[in-house]
């Protein structure tokens, strides 16, 4: 049996209240940034299957548009449509009857996932059903991609 005191889940994964908002202040700090320079958050997946933000803004039309843009999410705003989905990911797997562990595991993913991004750069809906699909694939219950798509 591993030691819990010298895992890397405990090394990389266990975090104080104040370094988990540190983490979700960061990411949406980036995406603000981003936001300003690009005018949109949202990661597009290229061809060959690597992520890229959209091209950056420079002209004269697009700084008049940038005054015309929505408000970026707060932090307060992101963290409620997380607990939306973590609650909807529940929702799903009781509606699938899904085993508890295959709940645990996808909840866990999609909290480290959110972690490291903000809501404003992928879509929760995707993330979450993503999410139940890989804990489906790691505790060995079949399930197809269209099976949980069509059943949301």
């Amino acid at each position: 049996m591993a030691d819990f005191l010298t895992s890397t889940h405990r090394a990389k994964w266990i975090f104080t209240p104040q370094q988990l908002v540190e983490k979700y202040r960061a990411a949406s700090h980036r995406t603000i940034q981003i936001l300003e320079k690009c005018g949109a958050t949202l990661m597009e997946v290229d061809s060959d299957g690597t992520m890229s933000y959209p091209e950056p803004q420079n002209s004269a039309k697009d700084n008049a548009e940038k005054h015309s843009r929505s408000k970026p999410l707060s932090i307060e705003e992101e963290q409620s449509i997380k607990v939306f989905y973590e609650n909807k990911l529940q929702e799903v797997c009781k509606n699938f009857h899904f085993p508890h562990k295959i709940q645990a595991t996808a909840l866990i993913y999609f909290k480290r996932f959110y972690l490291q991004w903000s809501v404003m750069e992928h879509q929760p809906k995707h993330i979450m059903l993503t999410c139940i699909y890989a804990a489906c694939k790691i505790e060995e219950n079949h399930v197809s991609a269209e099976e949980l798509e069509f059943g949301v």
